[in-house]
């Protein structure tokens, strides 16, 4: 699917939602890489929808009943909530040829309005600010292995270069040696062939952002 119809689909489904209930408007903001691909990098394909709760350790289950009422055999449930309701996963239904993952995340800690910003494409919501998400791709980096973290954080910072400031005192707050043995696992080979799906995505960005990355902590271990 070309990136202009996928974001189309997104786009759909994220207004849908967030008009059609109010509690989940009210409860979560929009995260995750679609709200900063759509709104403001235009970078790549995203082919979900994130949200996460305002306050820490709040029950998303009165969410998923919501969804579920006001969209009667439309939401197919893929991960029910635990039995603390801190989180569930599904595939919303547009149409037979357009269906959106949504997953809705209970946060482990408040977040600061600061960190957040209202949505263009959808009213009333609230999403992640570019400084918000810079920590959360480090720290994606940083706990997990996916060459599409590396393409987003050089997207980000290529975009907003007075960034690089923050990104360095986020990465100085990292286990360095995690993060090295993360990086130095990304061959040239291995990134091609983790970004094959992403056929918007240029490899060297994420080759880019990799090597960057190794020389700040290569110049922070010297000092």
């Amino acid at each position: 699917m070309k990136q202009e119809e996928q974001n189309r689909i997104l786009t759909q489904a994220l207004r849908v939602l967030t008009e059609k209930c109010p509690r989940l408007r009210k409860m979560c903001y929009w995260a995750g890489t679609s709200a900063i691909a759509l709104e403001v990098l235009h970078h790549r394909q995203s082919f979900d929808l994130d949200f996460h709760t305002y306050r820490a350790l709040t029950d998303v289950r009165p969410v998923l009943a919501e969804i579920q009422k006001t969209f009667p055999g439309r939401f197919e449930l893929l991960s029910a909530p635990d039995e603390f309701g801190s989180g569930f996963k599904g595939i919303f239904i547009l149409s037979d040829k357009a269906k959106v993952t949504v997953e809705v995340l209970s946060n482990f800690q408040d977040v600061e309005q600061s960190e957040l910003t209202d949505s263009k494409i959808a009213p009333g919501m609230r999403r992640i600010t570019p400084r918000r998400y810079l920590a959360d791709k480090i720290q994606c980096i940083t706990e997990k292995s996916e060459a599409r973290d590396l393409v987003d954080l050089n997207a980000l910072l290529q975009k907003f270069p007075e960034l690089a400031s923050v990104a360095k005192e986020i990465i100085a707050g990292q286990d360095a040696l995690i993060l090295i043995e993360r990086l130095l696992s990304w061959s040239d080979q291995t990134i091609q062939d983790d970004l094959l799906v992403y056929t918007d995505v240029d490899p060297r960005d994420a080759m880019e952002a990799r090597d960057f990355l190794l020389e700040w902590l290569k110049k922070g271990k010297d000092r």
